[in-house]
């Protein structure tokens, strides 16, 4: 495996926090709704991202969505 010596420190702690995926978060989407769920990965546009146990105001969570980051306002960790 070849490592990116030009990769950002802060890029390497965003992706370290991706592996771990234990934290739940808060996001809250354009139309005003807001979800609940675990990110599990940015795609490299960072255009979508990955969410396991997406917590919807459906009655059932969502064992795992893609997200639109345009539809999304703001995500913050619990």
């Amino acid at each position: 495996m070849q490592i990116d010596e030009n990769v950002s420190e802060e890029k390497k702690q965003a992706n370290a926090f991706l592996r771990e995926g234990k934290d739940t978060c808060h996001i809250r989407m354009f139309d005003n709704t807001e979800v609940f769920g675990t990110i599990k990965a940015f795609d490299l546009n960072f255009e979508n991202v990955v969410v396991e146990n997406l917590k919807t105001p459906l009655p059932q969570p969502l064992k795992s969505a893609i997200l639109r980051t345009n539809d999304i306002l703001t995500i913050s960790l619990e």
